[in-house]
């Protein structure tokens, strides 16, 4: 038991790390083409493909299978076989429990300091929906304490006047509607879970801030004249770069990050064709990705090697599809069809094997005859049918007429 959830636990965090590599390489050109919200979404791909890792295994069944299935085994082949052993898996399997509580631990006592550095929380007298520091140099962000609310510093009257304010607070209202603090709570829970993933820590740190140009693009495009001035507002917030683990923080740390942003706000509005497009664009990557993963992880169908058989060609079914040909010229044949099994026994998509060599088309009788079988949802040996393959050796003896 130990094994499969180690197993599981590093194909999910392999297809975890292909993902955030994906976003990571379409990312850029996504967002100067199409806008800051689509390449934002894309970060939905990598959780997508590591919750497709994770589902039970499809039976191979798709065009695209064989190279699929290879990609998989080669990713599969590069966790050590040591650690498919029970008595190896046990062991890292509670160094990684031990490695998650202490990354939740850190996060938790990360979260507690920048809330403690706030200092009380009152609420502004013009705006009891926005909470104001005790201290400056603190904010304006979104804080999960307990929920997600806006806080502003001390100074944030004094710092942020007349149209720079309204910005500011529009920027955190667009992160409060667009539930980014629960989605930043769910990203720590992701590093935590995968603490021993360099790639993890760094799509959450992209994913932030891409995040933040996202909301920079929704006010700016209910807003394009203040360009200017919110860019200058951004610059101010360049004295406080700090990171609040559980919630959304203006600017969301560093400078490298600013200036990406700030090059951003001078790239036009998208139409909303272009919009669209990248919005369909980027779910198309995320299930592509996803659908991906698990056709990677496909199993070959079981064979059934015991069918219980509820019903079968008759001597007149036999007669009815005999080949004419055959029957004109008294030949006698055979073939051998593969067919896979649905939960209810019928069976389908039924293939010709082999047949017999001369041009009579017993092959193409036996498909016609492969729609009369049927099996018990059970073999003989009590095993489910449903996604079970099949071989029916079929031969033709002249009817007798």
């Amino acid at each position: 038991m130990s094994a499969a959830v180690l197993s599981g636990l590093m194909g999910a965090n392999l297809a975890l790390a292909g993902g955030v590599l994906v976003v990571m390489a379409v990312r850029g050109p996504v967002r100067r083409r199409f806008g800051a919200l689509p390449a934002y979404l894309l970060w939905l791909t990598p959780p997508l493909c590591a919750l497709a890792a994770l589902a039970p295994a499809p039976i191979e069944a798709t065009p695209l299978a064989p190279i699929l299935i290879t990609a998989g085994k080669a990713a599969r082949a590069a966790v050590p076989p040591v650690l498919a052993t029970s008595t190896v898996a046990q062991p890292v399997l509670a160094l990684w429990a031990l490695g998650a509580l202490v990354a939740a631990a850190a996060f938790l006592v990360r979260q507690a300091r920048f809330t403690r550095s706030l200092g009380s929380l009152r609420p502004h007298p013009a705006d009891p929906r926005l909470l104001i520091g005790q201290h400056v140099g603190a904010g304006p962000m979104v804080l999960a304490s307990p929920w997600p609310r806006i806080v502003a510093p001390a100074d944030f009257d004094t710092r942020f006047q007349g149209e720079a304010r309204d910005l500011v607070l529009a920027h955190e209202r667009v992160h409060l509607a667009r539930g980014d603090a629960q989605i930043n709570a769910l990203v720590v829970a992701l590093q935590c879970l995968c603490w021993f993933n360099p790639l993890v820590h760094l799509g959450a740190h992209r994913l932030r801030l891409d995040q933040e140009m996202a909301c920079d693009e929704a006010v700016l495009a209910r807003r394009p004249e203040a360009r200017r001035l919110y860019a200058e507002t951004l610059l101010d917030t360049l004295l406080a770069p700090r990171v609040v683990p559980f919630g959304c923080h203006w600017p969301a740390g560093g400078a490298h990050p600013l200036k990406e942003r700030l090059i951003m706000l001078n790239i036009p509005t998208r139409s909303p064709a272009k919009r669209a497009t990248g919005l369909a664009l980027a779910a198309l990557v995320g299930l592509a990705g996803a659908g991906a993963v698990w056709a990677a992880e496909a199993r070959p169908a079981p064979v059934i090697t015991k069918p219980n058989w509820i019903a079968k060609p008759t001597a007149n079914d036999m007669a009815r599809f005999y080949p004419a040909a055959a029957k004109a010229a008294k030949a006698e044949g055979f073939a051998v069809i593969d067919c896979r099994v649905t939960a209810t026994g019928q069976l389908t998509a039924c293939k010709v094997l082999r047949e017999s060599a001369d041009a009579y088309g017993f092959g193409a009788a036996a498909l016609q005859l492969g729609t009369i079988f049927q099996m018990s949802p059970l073999t003989i040996d009590g095993k489910p049918v449903n996604g079970g393959q099949v071989t029916i050796p079929i031969r033709f003896s002249v009817p007798q007429t």
